[in-house]
């Protein structure tokens, strides 16, 4: 999923308008792209992305869309069905696998 965000600068008279297509939400510490669907492991425990909001764009997984509109952060569901908000990604999320 990419979401688009476009920019209007305006300076006197020139309009600019810049177009960014940013899939990017929230990052790993290690970097990569945080997405709904994404397999981590968190604490030593494994589980799966279900949403992610920066506090503009967010990304739920199917059946998680009652989290859209809430605040930033990472919610998980872990292999026995228990849901975590993370809030913050910290040392603790590691990310395994593009779900």
């Amino acid at each position: 999923m990419e979401v688009v965000k476009r920019i209007t600068f305006w300076f006197n008279v020139l309009q600019i308008q810049i177009t960014a297509m940013s899939p990017v939400l929230m990052q790993y510490l290690t970097g990569e792209e945080i997405h709904a669907g994404d397999r981590v492991q968190y604490g030593g425990t494994y589980a799966t992305v279900v949403f992610v909001s920066d506090g503009e764009s967010e990304q739920a997984a199917p059946g998680y869309e009652d989290y859209r509109g809430t605040t930033r952060g990472v919610v998980l569901c872990d292999d026995d069905g228990v849901t975590t908000d993370v809030g913050e990604p910290d040392e603790k999320l590691c990310f395994l696998d593009r779900g």
